[in-house]
């Protein structure tokens, strides 16, 4: 029997069903049949050489630990989803958001019922469509898109390590196929066929699907159904303190944040604006909005990396304690890490903060919190302004202006219109410390924390 080209079989049909359409549909029938068997030998293997079956078996073997490796990691994925959904209700309990805590309730339930059914082939993420995403409820919504991000970049690795390997097989082919060609003509012609077939699955939309069902090793829609005192074991064991309470390496940070985080500040180089006079100073532990930065018995309880070149840094960690003394005899509940920027002159300070969160505060009475304190460095570092602004929505600005006409600094929160004054002295250094902070424990703080230029203006908006 010849092998037929699949694509060759393809072309065949089409021109008959349009040059003969209604007439000869039993032709069509014949070819329709005819391109199956050419499919079915193209994937048994055939009459190819047995370096080619070699070389397709390895490819076969990939695919199949791929596919294993993928399926293996969709239960955990499913369990910390369920396990971060019970968290949040536990925080939403604490500062008595009903409404908040009856939606997650809710949205556990949909997503271990929508686990045990059909998963629906035209949906990206099954078992948690768009249509169930929450509108009203910002810290779900946070969890629900965490997710949802997750199961999509699992699928698309999954699919371009499959490319991959297929486009390593077919290159494999084409090396063959000159090999041969100048020593076995018969060889060579059945390689190039089989090449020709694998070029023509990599250029389908949907060719890691193919590649997979080849192998016969199929990949699973959804994870399986978690089990239900397995997380209720893990929700009840005492929260392990982070392996790294301090400083955090760039190997260390989310790919997200790895890009975030090296992006240069843009802004218009003859004309510097005012936070390029800053000087990045280092980090250390803080506490709310007070003067209590790097104070002794302050816990390190988050980690914090920053990049002085791009003046961005990243704060993640879960608050351990709930209460601890400081030096001064008082009690705190408020703990997180910060970093601090020297100024020589006061006027320079002008600036934009911007908090980035995965994980948003419940109510403006928890954390965590976007923290903000300026410093006289002539007065013995005395605090001469602050503000705490919960960070509950996935997005916070905070601004920093020191009015260039008289002696007034103002600092506002802009998604509440929020502002307050403070008198600041003129052409004094200062030390501006920004960070992050949790107020009750277990919470926790997964915060992008960037501070960009600011244009001058006597009136905040």
């Amino acid at each position: 029997m010849r092998f037929i080209d699949v694509g060759e079989a393809f072309g065949t049909m089409t021109c008959e069903v349009k040059t003969r359409k209604g007439n000869d549909m039993k032709k069509v029938f014949v070819l329709g049949c005819l391109l199956t068997v050419c499919i079915a030998h193209a994937q048994t293997g055939g009459d190819l050489p047995a370096e080619v079956t070699q070389m397709r078996g390895t490819l076969y073997a990939e695919l199949d630990k791929l596919t294993k490796e993928y399926n293996a990691a969709l239960l955990p994925m499913a369990e910390d989803y369920v396990l971060d959904l019970r968290r949040i209700s536990t925080r939403m309990k604490d500062v008595k958001d009903t409404a908040g805590q009856e939606a997650v309730r809710k949205e556990a339930s949909r997503f271990m019922k929508a686990l045990e059914g059909e998963p629906d082939a035209f949906e990206t993420v099954p078992e948690l469509p768009d249509d169930a995403v929450s509108k009203d409820v910002e810290t779900l919504r946070l969890a629900q898109q965490g997710y949802i991000a997750k199961r999509t970049v699992a699928d698309r690795l999954r699919n371009e390590k499959a490319n991959d390997l297929g486009e390593k097989y077919a290159a494999a082919l084409e090396r063959l196929d000159a090999k041969l060609a100048a020593t076995d003509e018969a060889k060579a012609a059945a390689v190039k066929k089989e090449s020709r077939r694998m070029r023509v699955v990599l250029q389908r939309k949907d060719a890691a699907s193919v590649l997979f069902k080849e192998a016969k090793a199929p990949f699973q829609l959804m994870p399986p159904v978690p089990d239900v005192a397995n997380i209720k074991e893990r929700a009840e064991a005492p929260v392990e303190a982070p392996k790294e309470t301090g400083q955090l390496t760039f190997g260390q940070l989310p790919p997200d944040i790895q890009v975030r985080i090296t992006k240069p500040l843009q802004y218009d180089k003859d004309w510097p604006p005012e936070i390029t006079k800053w000087k990045y100073e280092g980090f250390g532990s803080y506490s709310h909005d007070y003067a209590l930065y790097r104070t002794h018995g302050l816990p390190s309880e988050l980690a914090m990396y920053v990049s002085d070149k791009t003046m961005r840094a990243y704060v993640r960690g879960t608050k351990q304690t709930e209460f601890a003394n400081v030096a001064d005899g008082n009690t705190i509940r408020w703990m997180g890490k910060a970093m601090a920027w020297t100024l020589k002159d006061s006027r320079d300070l002008l600036c934009k903060v911007v908090f980035t969160t995965k994980r948003p505060a419940v109510s403006k009475d928890t954390g965590p919190a976007g923290c903000v304190a300026v410093y006289n460095m002539a007065e013995n570092n005395k605090l001469i302004a602050s503000m705490t602004v919960p960070l509950i929505a996935e997005v916070t600005e905070m601004r920093l202006i020191k009015q260039s006409s008289y002696n007034r600094l103002n600092i506002t929160w802009e998604g509440a219109k929020y502002r307050k004054g403070f008198t600041i002295p003129d052409h004094s250094p200062l030390r501006v410390v920004i960070g992050v902070n949790c107020y009750f424990p277990n919470e926790e703080a997964d915060t992008l924390i960037e501070i960009d230029t600011c244009p001058q203006a006597g009136d905040a908006w």
